[in-house]
């Protein structure tokens, strides 16, 4: 399904400090399953994650999803097929659970309320959140933010979920937790997963 083939990205490009983050990769990912990008901190897992998620640019090579590359229409693809956790979680602060999740699908294009309503209250209750789904994010643990964040990603149906360090700021019952729910998300899409932690992978 994705395919990344001689990949090279350069912080720094031609000057006295440049760094080849991303050297000459190449990766066959399937439609399914979950794999996991492992390494030391600051060895350019996040990078590679980003450039394959759409968010970072690239100096050579290619991203492609289904033949199609990514540098084509990156906006469509990242929309469409492609959600997001990030270890910081990464929610609105002033909006409530349910709108940090119905703001993805109004994003996408739906405009229906009574279908959005429908999709983040089922997306909610499958990472056992829909009780909170009027409280904002300070209101909630990091273990309770991060299964947010989760249901923000698995709303719209996504081809690919990329999972940066998701378990970085848990405690230990909560790892266990999250990475329960992406191993089950994985039997119906592809999630690719960055640590640097050992014992998940």
């Amino acid at each position: 399904m994705i395919s990344v083939k001689n990949l090279n990205k350069y912080f720094f490009r031609h000057r006295q400090n440049e760094i080849h983050v991303i050297n000459n990769v190449g990766l066959e990912l399937p439609e399914k399953g979950l794999i996991a990008i492992f390494g030391r901190s600051g060895c350019g897992k996040t990078t590679l994650l980003n450039v394959i998620g759409g968010l970072d640019g690239f100096s050579s090579g290619s991203v492609e999803y289904d033949g199609v590359s990514i540098s084509e229409n990156t906006d469509y693809l990242r929309n469409s097929s492609i959600g997001y956790i990030f270890q910081n979680y990464c929610l609105s602060r002033g909006r409530t659970v349910y709108e940090n999740v119905a703001d993805v699908l109004r994003l996408c294009g739906e405009r229906d309320e009574k279908v959005i309503e429908y999709r983040v209250l089922k997306a909610l209750s499958s990472v056992g959140m829909e009780k909170f789904r009027n409280r904002t994010p300070d209101m909630l643990s990091g273990g309770q933010q991060q299964r947010v964040a989760i249901a923000r990603a698995v709303v719209k149906s996504p081809r690919v979920i990329l999972a940066d360090e998701p378990t970085g700021n848990l405690d230990d019952a909560n790892t266990v937790a999250v990475m329960d729910m992406l191993r089950s998300i994985s039997g119906k899409c592809l999630v690719l997963l960055v640590t640097h932690e050992e014992r998940l992978v």
